[in-house]
């Protein structure tokens, strides 16, 4: 497959960071974009280092700004002679987690901003960037925990908007049906990012991040060979699907311990309460 030119946002660590290094492994140019400019730049200096032969940029941009997405857009297509891929990455989580009724407005606002916003302005960008050029172009929307319309509690706005990226992808897939333009939506499932990790979990929660979490660099491994390789408009790439999940579950044992230590089976058995609520 040819080189591409790709932004990802949210690119500056976790899964938005291994995305970019597999880009970049499988032989793409890549711009890395956070809203910190240090954290930026140090994460494409450290990929520049690892791929010598790639092209990699940083960008500064906030995916909660319109014509900062604009400009990160324009930024691309003169830097790297193009614009091939756009991953909307980039999102915000509750920490620590609340109830509504007791969740900052601040807080609540600033995850929809991000996660739903963002993937608003970023698409809007990229869509109208990758109208200029004839070869068209791939926008990725990612979701998370809640996409499936599942609960979230304690995390209510980042299921709410999870889950309306993929209503989202839909109507976008409508608009760009006629166009060189595509819009795909990737579910990378539990990441093992150090938010996730950071706690703190009850016992039952940490079984579940055991069982289902995975590492960014794993996720990214089986999701970027797809995201390149993708053919016509509306797909979805699902790194864990609910019989993966059930699978895992059904062999738990061999995942105990593997991001966060678990009390042994007997104490818990001794203890009423541990396992009774997921944090």
């Amino acid at each position: 497959m040819l080189m591409e030119q790709v932004i990802v946002t949210g690119s500056s660590k976790g899964l938005g960071y291994a995305l970019a290094e597999h880009f970049l492994a499988l032989g793409d140019d890549v711009v890395i974009s956070s809203r910190s400019s240090e954290a930026c730049n140090e994460a494409a200096k450290r990929l520049a280092a690892l791929h010598p032969q790639r092209r990699v940029r940083a960008f500064a941009g906030d995916v909660r700004e319109a014509g900062s997405m604009e400009a990160l857009a324009t930024f691309t297509a003169k830097e790297l002679g193009g614009l091939d891929v756009w991953v909307n990455n980039a999102g915000a989580s509750q920490a620590p987690k609340a109830a509504l009724v007791d969740s900052e407005p601040s807080i609540l606002q600033g995850i929809v901003d991000t996660n739903l916003t963002g993937a608003l302005f970023g698409s809007r960008a990229a869509l109208r960037e990758m109208a200029r050029h004839d070869a068209g172009g791939r926008v990725f929307l990612v979701d998370g925990t809640g996409a499936w319309g599942n609960p979230t509690p304690g995390n209510v706005a980042y299921g709410a908007t999870k889950r309306a990226l993929t209503q989202l992808k839909e109507s976008l897939v409508a608009e760009t049906r006629r166009t060189k333009v595509a819009v795909h939506l990737v579910s990378p499932g539990m990441v093992a990012t150090d938010l996730l990790l950071a706690g703190p979990h009850s016992e039952s929660a940490k079984r579940i991040i055991n069982v289902l979490a995975e590492d960014a660099a794993a996720v990214a491994a089986w999701l970027v060979p797809r995201m390149r390789g993708v053919a016509g408009n509306g797909r979805h790439f699902k790194y864990l699907t609910a019989r993966g999940a059930l699978w895992r579950f059904l062999t738990a044992s061999r995942r105990r311990g593997r991001f966060l230590p678990e009390a042994s089976a007997r104490r818990m058995a001794s203890t009423p309460s541990s396992g009774s609520k997921t944090e």
